[in-house]
């Protein structure tokens, strides 16, 4: 019998709290994940062995947002899928147009 391979999620979000509890939820379903605290951090951890499969990236973070990284991450690992998520709402929301 085959062993069943892991998938690999890759979270990232500048709040502690946000990685934690998707980090919790996606662990006890059986996923492999990793952390990354900005946008940064995340393509330091894209050059490492192992490629997660999937990426959830808070949108507004400081320094690179989840806009810019989930750009660089569409050209250089097309085969990621990607989730955007952001915790923005009111005043504080990204404008559309």
């Amino acid at each position: 019998m085959s062993a069943l391979v892991k998938r690999r999620i890759l979270v990232v979000d500048d709040d502690e709290g946000v990685r934690d509890v998707f980090t919790l939820m996606l662990r006890e379903k059986g996923y492999e994940v990793a952390t990354a605290e900005n946008g940064f951090d995340a393509l330091l951890k894209l050059k490492g062995v192992v490629i997660p499969d999937v990426i959830i990236s808070d949108l507004n973070m400081p320094e690179m947002s989840g806009f810019e990284l989930l750009s660089v991450v569409r050209r250089r690992f097309p085969k990621i899928s990607v989730i955007a998520s952001s915790g923005a709402y009111g005043s504080r929301a990204v404008p559309t147009g």
